[in-house]
């Protein structure tokens, strides 16, 4: 079953007087319980699919489309208030980055709670506890049980994406979202994030977007597609099992 959807969209910046399209047209279906990965090269829009399907951004208003827009569970995210897709975004994404994004004055423990902080807002306190256990958790399951009160600058790369995973999965979203989450990473660290990501594929059955200019990467997808200057190729490719041997 679809459970985020783009179609037809479109996205253009404008620089100065310049009307810069980056997305044209896409249309794209992720379904419940699959891991698909978008491959391209940088610039070719990536991050900017990645960020509209998970409603950081929005697209380019179509009139001439009666259905254009992002869905999620055939649901529009268009007319949404921003205080809705706030709510939106907390419940039902988890958003991972390349560099990670962790708070430098906060611990661990407090960097994956956080994302909670948002979810709940004045409601925090009545799910602490719940919360606290779900981090704990995470972050031992992940490796990190004697790592919970450590900075930032106290961690590895590898530790640091692995709390920043944590973080993403706090709150049990429905789609965990990764941009090039293994793009600051050497090649052994990455492939340890990547059976990271593999696990929680495999046994939460956890649905997976993520976008990768590395061929090598996108082969333990489910399935992939190719990005090329803002265009879709829609020819989906059924990905091999295979031995990852990710590129420095």
């Amino acid at each position: 079953m679809p459970i985020v959807e783009a179609r037809s969209i479109s996205r253009t910046y404008r620089l100065g007087k310049v009307r810069v399209p980056v997305l044209r047209d896409m249309s794209i279906t992720v379904n419940e319980g699959e891991w698909l990965a978008i491959l391209g090269a940088s610039g070719s829009g990536k991050s900017t699919l990645l960020h509209l399907l998970g409603g950081l951004d929005r697209p380019d208003k179509d009139n001439s489309k009666a259905d254009s827009g992002v869905y999620f569970q055939d649901k529009p995210l268009a007319g949404k208030s921003r205080r809705e897709l706030d709510r939106h975004r907390a419940r039902d994404f988890g958003f991972v980055f390349q560099f990670y994004h962790l708070l430098p004055e906060l611990t661990a423990m407090q960097n994956v709670t956080v994302a909670s902080m948002v979810r709940y807002g004045f409601g925090y306190l009545g799910q602490k506890k719940q919360v606290r256990e779900q981090a704990t958790e995470l972050l031992d399951h992940f490796g990190l049980a004697d790592r919970m009160k450590h900075r930032p600058a106290e961690l590895s790369g590898g530790e640091r994406q692995r709390v920043a995973i944590a973080r993403a999965l706090v709150n049990n979203p429905r789609v965990l979202l990764a941009d090039e989450p293994t793009g600051n990473l050497d090649r052994e660290t990455g492939q340890g994030i990547l059976d990271t990501i593999s696990d929680l594929h495999r046994d939460r059955k956890q649905t997976i977007v993520m976008v990768t200019h590395d061929p090598l990467v996108a082969k333990r997808a489910d399935r992939s597609l190719r990005l090329v200057d803002g265009v879709l190729d829609q020819s989906p490719s059924e990905n091999a099992p295979m031995t990852p041997v990710l590129q420095d």
